[in-house]
């Protein structure tokens, strides 16, 4: 096919993004089809958007037989909600996961149940109800597992620090980077990086550790789920780290009941967030909750100083 698909742009190298339109909102959230003999899709978007990502699949040519490999960077629901689903519409396609996220693919109550208590309300308008994924089609990645795409090859090295089940996706021929949330998140309209701190299981050392890593695969281009190319990636991982040490310095110093104030009122306006539009950077990594993040974060980190 000469020309991307509608609802599909072209990243080059054969690769396209299909935006999956979160909450209804355009540039919020990517799903990449790598092309190859066995092609891989990486990132599955939400149970709600899968009408949309089959679609754009659909209009590519891909038969349910054609696709090799659903790739999720980590399984929370914006991410790997739609797993369950892609992968009956595509039942030759091995879900490749992080180790620690495999269980939650398998049987999402207890994913589902932690991301209510995190989005409330949110969780049903935008993300919806993840379909389970056959454990006989789970394929646990361990850290530097490479993915035969038949004429194309993916690397799995493991990101933990947004959440201890995230890993990046690299391509080896083009060097290309997907780097889930592991770099924070820059949606439209936005001129810089928001750190991605959720609860309950952000972890700073090992956020900056994996943004480290990252940077030293020198990768030709880095590719954002949320969303899509930031431009040079040293100064983006470079730039991504610096502000998330500036986060977690604010929390550090900041009345825990002040924090979500506080982070508003440093780097809302640093980040080119539109006064008038809180709803739609509130559905992706707001301040509410990535405040209960960095809260959660330095309550771990002083009970085991303790």
């Amino acid at each position: 096919m000469s020309t991307p698909p509608a609802g599909c742009v072209s990243l080059g190298d054969g690769v396209l993004v299909a935006d999956s339109t979160m909450a209804g909102y355009p540039g919020m959230n990517g799903v990449f089809l790598i092309p190859g003999a066995r092609p891989a899709l990486i990132e599955t978007g939400t149970a709600l958007s899968v009408a949309r990502t089959r679609a754009a699949l659909d209009a590519f040519g891909l038969a349910p037989g054609d696709l090799g490999w659903i790739i999720v960077t980590h399984v929370h629901l914006d991410h790997a909600g739609g797993a369950g689903a892609l992968s009956r519409a595509f039942p030759a396609a091995k879900v490749v996961v992080h180790p620690f996220g495999a269980r939650h693919l398998a049987d999402p109550a207890r994913l589902e149940a932690s991301a209510r208590r995190v989005h409330g309300a949110l969780l049903d308008r935008v993300y919806g109800s993840m379909t389970p994924v056959d454990g006989a089609r789970i394929q646990a990645a361990e850290d530097g597992a490479r993915i035969d795409l038949g004429d194309r090859e993916l690397r799995i090295l493991h990101t933990p620090g947004h959440a201890p089940h995230h890993l990046v996706v690299l391509d080896a021929g083009t060097g290309v980077l997907f780097t889930g949330d592991a770099a924070g998140v820059r949606v439209d309209g936005m001129r810089s990086a928001r750190p991605a701190c959720p609860p309950p299981h952000f972890d700073r050392d090992a956020a900056v550790a994996s943004m480290r890593r990252m940077a030293e695969l020198r990768p030709a281009r880095i590719v954002l789920t949320h969303f899509g190319d930031p431009g040079d990636p040293a100064a983006f991982l470079a730039d991504a780290e610096d502000r998330l040490q500036r986060w977690c310095t604010v929390a550090e110093r900041s009345a825990d009941d002040g924090l979500e104030a506080e982070l508003l009122r440093r780097f809302a306006a640093e980040e080119g967030m539109p006064a008038d539009d809180p709803e739609r950077f509130a559905v992706m990594g707001g301040f509410e909750s990535n405040a209960a993040g960095l809260r959660h974060w330095l309550r771990t980190r002083n009970e085991e100083r303790e």
